[in-house]
């Protein structure tokens, strides 16, 4: 009896080590994986269901359906310049138009003046027509503000605007042509962003696109 009884617990002993072996081996092929089992209880059942389907919702893409656009009459200057003194930041973020139709002779009227992110004084020409002398009207208005910086700093003295810094210009028109684009792009002084815009007529009214040149 004793030496049977012996013999089943070394057996038992010997299954038990195996058993623990084995399972040492388990852990470390799934040491990577975070493991859920699912639950056999209804409620915790229901719970795992709606939350799968949840995450389901969330995670599918929905494919979104295209709106058609159609063209639509030009717009007029004092419609764009008041979106722009609005949204100044469609053309850059940061950008913030801080007056309008500022008067400046012999050169007519600068159609906007914004600070940048750097708070940089910057001008703002509008043009709903291809015109190779908006370039010419833009550095002129840079102009007037740079020989005028007294008056320009009692004018805009409540903001904080770095006068150290040159004025910067940035051009607004439906097209540029070939021969503005490349004296733009050789000129180092003002710095020179130019936008041209498209208009589209959509279900919820008229929408105007702004892309640099």
């Amino acid at each position: 009896m004793d030496l049977q009884k012996k013999e089943t617990e070394g057996l038992q002993t010997g299954d038990r080590r195996r058993s623990e072996r084995r399972l040492a081996r388990g852990l470390e092929d799934v040491s990577h994986l975070f493991l859920t089992q699912p639950s056999n209880r209804p409620a915790e059942k229901a719970e795992e269901q709606n939350a799968f389907a949840g995450q389901t919702s969330q995670g599918a893409v929905r494919p979104e359906t295209p709106i058609p656009l159609h063209s639509s009459p030009a717009v007029n200057r004092e419609l764009l310049i008041s979106l722009l003194h609005d949204k100044t930041d469609v053309l850059e973020e940061g950008l913030k138009a801080i007056d309008t139709n500022v008067s400046c002779a012999p050169f007519g009227s600068i159609d906007l003046v914004a600070v940048d992110s750097c708070n940089r004084l910057s001008v703002i020409g509008v043009d709903t027509l291809q015109s190779d002398v908006s370039l010419l009207q833009g550095i002129a208005h840079v102009d007037w503000l740079v020989r005028n910086m007294p008056v320009v700093r009692r004018m805009y003295k409540e903001h904080a605007i770095d006068f150290s810094s040159p004025p910067r210009l940035f051009l607004v028109a439906p097209h540029f042509s070939p021969l503005f684009q490349c004296v733009a792009q050789r000129l180092f002084s003002p710095r020179i962003s130019c936008f041209e815009y498209r208009t589209a007529a959509m279900p919820a009214g008229l929408g105007i696109l702004f892309e640099p040149a």
